[in-house]
């Protein structure tokens, strides 16, 4: 494939010099009528031109079928071993050959699908056909390319291999920072997914939590790892929302938020009382998401519904529609607030229990505020919709 691309390059800048030839020609002409080499030079030049545009048609012709042919094949290789694979694991049939490329490969796929000792028992036939120290050496070499590094971490990624994270963990510290991503989200993977003891979660999780205060990572890597991390990561997530700075401390509540767990909650209220309206607004959103309030939180939830900025209060709002029992007086005055989102926070909050409903039903046309009447009136005509269905 790449001689057919250098090829086919070769060709390009040969056209490419000839335009360039009848060009220079042309003015040179111009400028000197009586030279006469123009026709001949336009002739040789379209005939060449034609005869290497044909050419290079043919070998973009051919590379197109090489690729298709290669696809076909690795599919065919792919459907051929994952059917070896499987009479192996499930009936100890012996491999016919040894594990090449696209048994590796398939392997790896079956490994990332399969739980339990099926899983651990390709896991083993990965190291002993010596892929796995291969990979290994990919790493622990100092001059490996970027691309064998990066393919190596991804195998390993999908192997989840205990003997792997350490040598993953020095990756944490390459130059290149799209190896240092991929390593980072290859020991969260296998942290996540591998039965772990708790000396060896706290080692790997010590060494995710050196790697996330760095600084050097995305907010969409960090939350990536995190959830990756799976229950595992719940210690880490408890330490960054104790140690971290504030914008990770904010990641991390929106990884707990979309797990919608309580399991953090009494290490979530604080922040309820902090000082950076984002950091309060997470909070909110973390314990409206679990839709599991905790009851000491109640006072500083409805408290929050008047706080001076919007997006707190909206994420309050949604937090006070779940308090038991409702607190209709607070969620009737913010059917008045002054931002949208905040009144349709709270009709939706509302609109959730037959007792909200009735606040609605008396909000649609005794409410003194007349956003708050349309957006009452909006909430029940969707209700009654829904109903309707």
């Amino acid at each position: 494939m790449l001689g057919f691309g250098l090829l086919a390059l070769a060709i390009s800048l040969t056209l490419t010099l000839l335009i360039l030839a009848v060009g220079f020609t042309l003015l040179e002409t111009h400028f000197n009528p009586g030279r006469g080499v123009t026709w001949p030079l336009l002739t040789f030049t379209c005939i060449t031109g034609g005869v290497f545009s044909l050419i290079l048609s043919v070998l973009q012709f051919i590379q197109l079928q090489v690729a298709r042919r290669s696809d076909t094949a690795s599919h065919t290789a792919e459907l051929w071993w994952s059917e070896h694979l499987m009479a192996w694991v499930y009936t100890d049939q012996p491999l016919p050959r040894p594990l090449d490329r696209p048994g590796a490969a398939t392997l790896l796929k079956l490994r990332d699908v399969m739980q339990g000792d099926v899983s651990d028992k390709l896991r083993d036939l990965y190291r002993q056909e010596g892929w796995l120290a291969r990979d290994l050496r990919h790493l622990q070499r100092r001059y490996t390319s970027t691309l064998l590094r990066a393919e190596a971490i991804e195998r390993l990624a999908l192997l989840r291999d205990p003997e792997a994270l350490d040598t993953l963990s020095r990756q944490l510290s390459h130059p290149n920072q799209e190896v240092r991503s991929l390593a980072l989200l290859a020991i969260a993977r296998s942290v996540g997914r591998l039965p772990l003891n708790r000396s060896e979660e706290s080692t790997y999780s010590l060494t995710v939590q050196a790697a996330l205060t760095d600084g050097t990572f995305s907010v969409g890597q960090t939350q990536e790892a995190l959830t990756l991390m799976d229950h595992h990561g719940l210690r880490l997530c408890r330490d960054l929302l104790l140690y971290s700075p504030a914008a990770l401390k904010l990641v991390v509540l929106e990884v707990l938020a979309r797990r919608r767990s309580a399991e953090l909650h009494e290490d979530v209220v604080p922040l309820l009382h902090g000082a950076d309206p984002e950091l309060r607004a997470g909070a909110l959103k973390v314990l409206s998401r679990s839709e599991q309030l905790p009851p000491g939180a109640t006072a500083r939830i409805l408290e929050l519904t008047r706080d001076p900025v919007t997006f707190v209060r909206l994420q309050a709002t949604s937090a006070a529609a779940l308090l038991v029992p409702l607190p209709e007086r607070d969620l009737w005055t913010l059917m008045g607030d002054s931002q949208w989102w905040v009144r349709r926070a709270a009709a939706h909050g509302l609109a959730r229990s037959h007792a909200g409903q009735l606040v609605l039903t008396r909000a649609e046309t005794g409410h003194p505020d007349r956003y708050a009447r349309d957006m009452a009136n909006d909430t029940l005509a969707a209700l009654g919709a829904r109903a309707r269905r």
